[in-house]
């Protein structure tokens, strides 16, 4: 399970960098979720539709966007959602700008927040603390959660970028297309297998390297998140 490989830091018993990687990955999932759902609803707010606001979503209480089943699949699989924000596209003062930046607006955000943390990570890894010291753990611990800002978030932008319904790649696609083709007609018929069908590859054995999933993921994520840590290490 995720969490215990957390908790384990690649060793075979509990440690506290692995409590402390439990602490950073829970913070860094709890900001990425709720502020990719925020800001759906922020753009479509600025887009003309208060929809988000009337149903109490435009805030950053975490417990207002968790969906409970996709909280316990993030924090035991490393892969999990949240409720989406309720947006009527019919309120927008120019729908298809308001569709496609609404659409957008997670994505966006998840790879912002993503750049912006890099610098923080890139500083941390260059401080001096003796191991076992009250300064060590504090700086591990602000490490961790830097990082796994860094690393969900692209993973997030990536994941949300699949052009399966519900996800915002879909909604950004059906901007521009039509929907009752035959293209949108199928999507909206049988995502939810095919997501299905891609987490469960990327978690069977000797296949999970492998997986759709977990190359788009790991190639794609790998390369932008060390892109963004490589351009804070230039500029410092």
């Amino acid at each position: 399970m995720y969490i215990y490989q957390l908790l384990t830091n690649g060793g075979q018993s509990v440690s506290r960098e692995g409590l402390l990687n439990v602490v950073g990955f829970v913070f860094a999932l709890i900001c990425a979720l709720c502020l990719h759902e925020l800001a759906h609803g922020l753009v479509a707010l600025w887009n003309g539709d208060g929809t988000a606001k009337a149903y109490g979503r435009l805030s950053l209480n975490p417990l207002r966007h968790f969906d409970f089943i996709g909280l316990l699949f993030m924090l035991f699989a490393g892969f999990g959602w949240a409720k989406p924000v309720p947006v009527n596209p019919n309120n927008f003062k120019n729908r298809k700008l308001g569709a496609v930046t609404v659409s957008l607006a997670g994505v966006v955000t998840n790879l912002l927040l993503a750049f912006l943390f890099a610098l923080p990570c890139v500083l941390i890894q260059g401080a001096y603390a003796e191991v076992n010291s009250a300064k060590y753990y504090v700086l591990y611990c602000l490490l961790q959660y830097c990082y796994f800002m860094v690393t969900l978030n692209v993973s997030f932008a990536l994941f949300n970028l699949l052009p399966l319904f519900p996800l915002d790649g879909y909604r950004f696609i059906s901007c521009f297309a039509n929907e009752n083709n035959g293209a949108m007609t199928f999507l909206r018929r049988y995502s939810l297998y095919i997501l299905a069908a891609l987490v469960i590859l990327d978690y069977i054995p000797f296949i999970s390297a492998y997986s759709p999933l977990n190359l788009y993921i790991g190639f794609c994520g790998g390369g932008i998140s060390n892109g963004f840590m490589r351009f804070w290490e230039l500029i410092i």
